[in-house]
Formats: C-alpha cells, sequence, structure tokens
C-alpha cells in the first residue's frame, strides 16, 4: 500500500496532493487507514477526497488553511507544517474517514473529459450519418453522457451548444489533426453503467462529486456545479451495477444493428487487476450487435509529442487498436497522433 502512494503519478496539478503522497507513504497509520479504501479502488484519491470531504462540510481545523477550496486564496503553500497537519487531522478524524472509504466509491467526473466523447461521436459522423447509441461504463453520475449538449473551445474554435452553461476549454495544439467535431451524429440512446451511481439530486452525494476535485482545481469544480445542475433536469439512462455481470443486459437493450460509441476514462484503473480480463471481454462484447467504436482515456502513460507526460486515449474498432492522442488526465490538454487521421474507424 505504501508503494501505491509512493509511486503515484498525475497529481501534477495539484502541489498539496503532491506533497502528501510522501507524508502518507512513510506513515504506517495512515497507510492503514487508506487500507481501508474499498477493494478495487484507488487508495490515494479516496483518502484525499474523504479527508476534502470533512473540510469542505465545515470542520474547524488547521489543516483547512492549505486547501484553496476552502480558504480561497488565503491558502497557505506546502510547508514543514502540513505533513504533520495531515497526520494529526486523519488521527483525530479516523472514524469519519473510515467510514467514507468504506461507503464511497471513487466517482469523479471530470467534465472536461467529456471531450473523449465529442471526439467519439465526431469519428463516427465521419464514416456514417445514422443515429448511434452511447454507452459510458464507470458514468458516474452520468454528466459526460450529455457531451452532444456541452459547449467546447478547441484549437481556438467554439463548438457544440452555444447558450449551455457547460463551457469545456481543452488546450489543443495540431488541432486540425482532430475530426469536425460538430455536427455529431443523433444520439439514439444513452446509457451508462457504475457500480453505485450518485444521485445528483442528493446533497450528500454532490458533496462527494465536489470532494474529488483536487483543492487547487476550482475551474474543474465550478464546470462540475454547472454540469450537476444542467444534467439534474434531465438525467440520462444510468444503470447501477458491474459491467462485467450486467454488461450482456446492457448490450441487449441498446437497438440492434445501431452503430455504438463505448466509452470508459479512469475507470479500468479501478476494476480489481484479476477481473480486467473479464471486463476487457464484456466490452469487446459491445460489437457483438452492431459496429463499435470503444475509447477508452487509461492508465496508459504516454509522452506527447511536446514532451508532456499524460494518458494514452486508445480507440479499438473492427480493424483493431491504435493510440490516438495523449491527453492530461483530467484532459485540461489533449495532443493529437497523427493516427487519429492516418484513417477512419470502420465500426
Amino acid at each position: 500500500m505504501a508503494e501505491v502512494f509512493r509511486t503515484a503519478r498525475g497529481f501534477g496539478s495539484s502541489p498539496l496532493y503532491s506533497h502528501l503522497l510522501g507524508v502518507v507513504a512513510d506513515d504506517p497509520g495512515l497507510i492503514e487507514l487508506a487500507a481501508q479504501t474499498r477493494a478495487g479502488q484507488q487508495p490515494t484519491f479516496a483518502l484525499f477526497g474523504a479527508v476534502h470531504l470533512l473540510l469542505l462540510d465545515g470542520s474547524n481545523d488547521p489543516l483547512a488553511e492549505y486547501y484553496p477550496s476552502v480558504v480561497g486564496d488565503r491558502a497557505r503553500p506546502v510547508d514543514a507544517r502540513t505533513g504533520p497537519t495531515f497526520a494529526r487531522f486523519c488521527t483525530a478524524y479516523a472514524d469519519q474517514i473510515a467510514a467514507i472509504l468504506a461507503t464511497r466509491l471513487v466517482q469523479t467526473n471530470q467534465v472536461q473529459r467529456a471531450l473523449v466523447t465529442r471526439l467519439g461521436l465526431a469519428l463516427l459522423r465521419r464514416v456514417t450519418s445514422a443515429p448511434v447509441c452511447l454507452v459510458e461504463v464507470g458514468c458516474s453520475a452520468g454528466l459526460n453522457l450529455r457531451a452532444d449538449r456541452y459547449a467546447f473551445t478547441v484549437g481556438g474554435t467554439t463548438v457544440g451548444e452555444p447558450t449551455s452553461p457547460v463551457r469545456i476549454a481543452v488546450d489543443v495544439p495540431d488541432a486540425h489533426l482532430l475530426p469536425a467535431l460538430e455536427p455529431v451524429p443523433r444520439i439514439a440512446d444513452a446509457v451508462g453503467v457504475d457500480l453505485d451511481p450518485p444521485d445528483l439530486t442528493d446533497a450528500d452525494d454532490r458533496a462527494w462529486l465536489r470532494a474529488l476535485v483536487w483543492p487547487e482545481n476550482a475551474h474543474q469544480a465550478t464546470l462540475l456545479r454547472a454540469a450537476m445542475t444542467a444534467v439534474a433536469d434531465d438525467p440520462p439512462r444510468v444503470l447501477r451495477g458491474n459491467i462485467i455481470d450486467i454488461g450482456a443486459d446492457v448490450a441487449a437493450s441498446l437497438p440492434p444493428g445501431v452503430p455504438r460509441l463505448v466509452v470508459h476514462t479512469a475507470t479500468r484503473i479501478h476494476v480489481p487487476v484479476a477481473q480486467r480480463p473479464a471486463f476487457d471481454t464484456v466490452i469487446a462484447a459491445f460489437a457483438a450487435d452492431g459496429p463499435m467504436l470503444h475509447l477508452a482515456l487509461e492508465d496508459d502513460h504516454r509522452t506527447a509529442p511536446s514532451g508532456r507526460p499524460g494518458i494514452g486515449l486508445t480507440a479499438t474498432d473492427s480493424t483493431g487498436s491504435r493510440t490516438i492522442a495523449v491527453a492530461d488526465g483530467h484532459l485540461a490538454w489533449l495532443e493529437p497522433l497523427p493516427e487519429l487521421g492516418a484513417r477512419d474507424v470502420t465500426p
């Protein structure tokens, strides 16, 4: 468990969490607490989210002074007291943290990742004008299933719904390598699958989703609030369950023969290692009843053309799999690869 914290990557946008990873790794008591995270969940995200939840809920503790999400611009930078203050907080609130870890899943809805879905729809539109089905695995509250209703600014151009309160801006160099992001196909059916879908009408569930946004990422928090409000008025179909168990039923519920886009972002990383082959088999089986494009942004560390470390975005169709872009895990930026435009998808 200590090694999980010691070797964790992708926390670059949070100086606080980047520092605390080492603090936890070197503290047996904190490791014991983090070990109470539910099976298959990443203890880094879970522990930090649980602490953040308590602080956002109004815990009057000196640790809050280090969290911009709580005290704004007055937040203290990381210093020699950060680690001890965090450890003391975790000891004082161990029971509450353990209860959160025992009942909550890591269900970060990074709304920026809706660009992955929009990109998939655009790739399908390049080869078919027919309606398509959209499936997101590990969809949390289903916010990214509404990618066709958001506004996206990419490469200096804004596409999508111009009046949408959800406005996503992504740094995309070489945006000319992207397919045209509008128009997108009509979505005949959209369905998400999650182990325990948050309820956007429930204040506690909304608070948990907010707590999973890192303390320094105010823009992401604002985007999350806008998306939660917009989607709560017209939520997509989200099914509770493990895709390994219910995937066949989900696939059977889709209109036969209709092209389907299957997406998952930072989901497979939370699947227990022993179950990942079954996860992959179920995803592939969505192609049995209709042509499929499968996009995955997972824990596949790659270096972007600019030299930035990121995550590979993989596209799988009937011709095989290829990495089509490298992106920041939260989709602050995406760098298309030549493979993106090398050939059309073949659903």
